[in-house]
């Protein structure tokens, strides 16, 4: 026989503005060189997805799947981030 949970000592689960996502998954689209302008609408959409809005975030996502190749042209954003506007910085390089 299948028991069934009772739900009532559970906390209210509604999602409000202070709604916080430690971990999320998301799917990052391998880094096409030939085309990093259709890869970066791409690649920041999924951030949209999981209710993901860190620039930090967003950039470790993006510089770990440069290729060695491509972290050489942007080792010094890689190195150095700054705080703010990082991933404009990455993609602009």
């Amino acid at each position: 026989m299948q028991q069934v949970a009772d739900t009532s000592t559970l906390p209210d689960q509604t999602p409000d503005s202070d709604f916080t996502i430690n971990n999320a998954g998301v799917r990052v689209p391998p880094f096409p060189p030939e085309k990093p302008a259709v890869w970066f609408p791409q690649f920041e959409g999924n951030f949209v997805l999981s209710y993901i809005t860190s620039d930090a975030t967003k950039f470790y996502y993006a510089s770990s799947q440069l290729d060695k190749q491509y972290e050489v042209k942007v080792e010094d954003v890689i190195t150095n981030p700054r705080p703010k506007n990082v991933m404009t910085e990455l993609k602009h390089n």
